[in-house]
Order: C-alpha cells, then sequence, then structure tokens
C-alpha cells in the first residue's frame, strides 16, 4: 500500500472535473444517443489520457485502485485472447467478440477520477435528472398529438423498453435514496413522488421485464443495505409480496409475466418466433454445445457459426433461425470460452463485488446492487456486452465503486535535490 501523505482533493483539479463531467455526459447520453455517447466516451478517455500525462495525475486516487478487479479482467479477457487459437470463426469476428467485452475496462478509469464524495453525488444528481426528462416524456408522449410530433413511443424513450425499464427501476431507486438523505419534508416529498412516477410508469407503460427484475434484486439489496445479511430474508419476502401485489393490480405487469410463461409453453408448436420461445431454443441447443466441449469451449467468437450450423440442420422456419449469442450471458461465456471461461467471469464479478463492498461506504454498497441486478438479468440476456445496458452498468460501478472520505489524503513523494 502507499504511505498517505497531503494532498488536494481530486475535485480541486480542473482538468479531473472536466475528465469527470465528461464522462457524466457519455453516461447521461447513452440512454439516448449512440453517436453522443461515442462522443462521450471519447472525449472522457482523451482528458483522461491528458491527465495522466499531466502533473494533475498526482489527483487520481492511486492508493484505493482496485487492482485486484484489474487483474481478474485481464485474467477474463486474457483467456478471450488464448480462445482465439482454436476458433472456427473468422479472426476479423473473434476480435469483434473481444471488443463486444471493453465496456467493463472503463471501471478501472473511472475508479480513479471518481473516488471522491462530490463528483459521486454530482454523477447521481445528472442521472436522477436526465431519467426525470425522460420519465416526463414518456407520459407525454401518451398524448397521440404529441407521439406523432416527436416519433417517441411511451415505452421506449430510451433506446428500446427493456433499456428503459433498467434505466427507471435504477433511477426509482435513486430517489428513494435522496429521499431519505437529510432535508427538509418537502425535499422527502419531492423524491418520494419521484420514485412512486418511476415504479408506476414501469407498472404501467414500460412492459420490460428486465426492469421487473431489476426491481425485485434491488428491493432485496435495500434491505440487506438496512439490516445486514438478516434483511436479506426479509428482503425475499417484501420482492415476493410486492411482486404479487403488482402482479394482480397492474394489467401491464400481469399480461406481460403470462405472455412470457405462453410463450415458453408453446414454443414447439408456434408459428411465429417469440422473445421466450427463441430463448428455449438458444437454451437448449447452447446447452448441447456446451457438453461436447465444457473444459475450453468452441473457441472465442464460435458460437454464430456453430449454433447456426446446428439450427440449420436440427430444426425449421424460425427455430433454424442464426444467432450471434444465446441470451444468457453465462451461457455464452461458457459455451465460447469453456468452463475456465466461466471461472475467470465469475472471479471477475466477485472481484468487482469485493471492492465495491470493501470500505463500506454508501456508494459503493450501491453499485453492489446494481452489479447483483445486472447479474439477474444477464440470466436472460447478455447485459454486460450490450452496448447500452453495458456500458451503463460499467459507468455505474465505475464511478461509484471506490470511496475516498474527505480529508483521506494520497502520496506523492517529493524530489530532493543533491
Amino acid at each position: 500500500m502507499i504511505t498517505a501523505s497531503p494532498s488536494r482533493p481530486v475535485f480541486s483539479s480542473p482538468l479531473i472535473t472536466w475528465t469527470q463531467n465528461a464522462a457524466i455526459f457519455a453516461c447521461c447520453a447513452n440512454f439516448f444517443s449512440t453517436a453522443l455517447a461515442n462522443l462521450g466516451f471519447a472525449a472522457f478517455l482523451l482528458l483522461f489520457v491528458c491527465t495522466c500525462l499531466s502533473r494533475q495525475r498526482m489527483h487520481l486516487d492511486t492508493k484505493n485502485f482496485p487492482v485486484g478487479v484489474a487483474i481478474a479482467m485481464g485474467l477474463y479477457i486474457g483467456w478471450q485472447v488464448i480462445g482465439l487459437s482454436y476458433t472456427d470463426a473468422s479472426m476479423s469476428y473473434a476480435l469483434k467478440s473481444i471488443f463486444s467485452d471493453r465496456k467493463i475496462l472503463y471501471i478501472l478509469p473511472l475508479a480513479l477520477v471518481f473516488s471522491d464524495e462530490r463528483p459521486k453525488r454530482r454523477f447521481l444528481m445528472f442521472f436522477l435528472a436526465t431519467c426525470a426528462a425522460g420519465l416526463a416524456m414518456s407520459f407525454l408522449v401518451i398524448n397521440p398529438h404529441l407521439h406523432w410530433r416527436f416519433s417517441l413511443n411511451p415505452d421506449s424513450v430510451f433506446r428500446s423498453n427493456v433499456t428503459q425499464s433498467m434505466i427507471f427501476a435504477l433511477a426509482g431507486f435513486l430517489s428513494l435514496w435522496f429521499a431519505f438523505q437529510n432535508g427538509g419534508r418537502v425535499r422527502k416529498l419531492i423524491f418520494c413522488a419521484l420514485a412512486v412516477a418511476f415504479f408506476l410508469n414501469i407498472a404501467i407503460l414500460t412492459p420490460g421485464r428486465s426492469g421487473y427484475v431489476v426491481c425485485l434484486v434491488l428491493i432485496v439489496w435495500s434491505f440487506a443495505m438496512w439490516r445486514g445479511f438478516k434483511g436479506v430474508l426479509v428482503g425475499f419476502v417484501a420482492a415476493l409480496l410486492i411482486a404479487a401485489v403488482a402482479f394482480t393490480a397492474s394489467s401491464s405487469v400481469h399480461d406481460r409475466v403470462m405472455k412470457g410463461v405462453n410463450e415458453i409453453n408453446n414454443y414447439t408448436s408456434s408459428s411465429e418466433e417469440s422473445s421466450l420461445g427463441i430463448r428455449m431454443v438458444l437454451y437448449s441447443t447452447t446447452w448441447k454445445m456446451i457438453l461436447d466441449q465444457p473444459i475450453l469451449g468452441i473457441g472465442t467468437g464460435g458460437f454464430k457459426q456453430r449454433f447456426s450450423a446446428i439450427a440449420a440442420e436440427k430444426y425449421t422456419g424460425w427455430r433454424a433461425s442464426p444467432a450471434e449469442d444465446p441470451h444468457n450471458q453465462y451461457l455464452f461465456v461458457t459455451v465460447e470460452n469453456g468452463l475456465v471461461g466461466l471461472a475467470t467471469f465469475l472471479f471477475m464479478i466477485g472481484m468487482i463485488l469485493k471492492y465495491c463492498l470493501k470500505g463500506g461506504s454508501i456508494y459503493g454498497k450501491m453499485a453492489a446492487g446494481c452489479l447483483l441486478a445486472w447479474c439477474a438479468t444477464s440470466l436472460f440476456s447478455g447485459h454486460f456486452r450490450t452496448f447500452p445496458e453495458g456500458h451503463l452498468i460499467a459507468f455505474i460501478v465505475g464511478i461509484l465503486m471506490v470511496y475516498r472520505p474527505p480529508g483521506t489524503i494520497e502520496s506523492q513523494p517529493e524530489r530532493q535535490d543533491t
């Protein structure tokens, strides 16, 4: 460990502040536009490199840098590189597959520049303000005239109903967190009303099942943050009760859940492709592929070619359609890189959780809850690799994971002339 010595806080450096603001802009722009998000990502990386090359690098919090996470990421990406040696996919396609995992790497530079509390709170406020703007627009475009004028659907103001439901679920719990911070009664009422609006939108307008999963995970995690391990059981009971109430009271939730159940039950006989129907085909075929080569997998980037050949031979109609991934993060990692690859992925997730909870800060616990929610939704999708969801979780975790308490100082040994 580096010995601490007096230094200025991170936010006192203008270049660091610009770097932080670029990251905040990139994360919020990611809700709306890939082009704007990429512009923000590029600006953040450019400013971060400038910081590292300038004297202002002394403001980077190297003392609390998550070294274990960096090592775990190296193992995870490194094993994928080894998978290039035995894959059937073209080298360009396999490298593109590895490039899809670049999003998680943003955690490392973000942890260096967001360790102080002020930029974390600034990020959370901008995040919540952007979500509130999207929420207002979602309710407004219910009006047919505004729907036509803005060419927006209430359930997809933010890219898609899946992305929007997940973002609104996070924003709802963030609103509750702000409501219970020190403040007046009016502040509490405003944030509580905002939280209710987010959850109401998920219940009646944004029918994303991933958002439902995020809500349930964060309910359990909220009780765990409140009462520790004992709160987990209470959280499970609360989540089940809230899920039952939502299923009974909301026709949107009820219809969305029952639609999924019907898709699972009828996928073998259905003449039309469905969201969960295609997943059942993908899961069963992918599992058989894993059993054929369980240890090393079929090689990085090899899923599309191998699955498409099997599907074309075994199925007909929509079931024979090619696919690039099995809509399950864990199956995808295992089928391409084997049980060894899955172990490196789980080790990386475990190390991230460890560093989130290491200091016991509220921000780290919030990051851990979001990461657990993504782990749950990734049972049904690849949300660590998809563009909006993958970048979102990387930025949330990177910004909130490491916490340097006020007054904490980092080392910068001074040179002495001889």
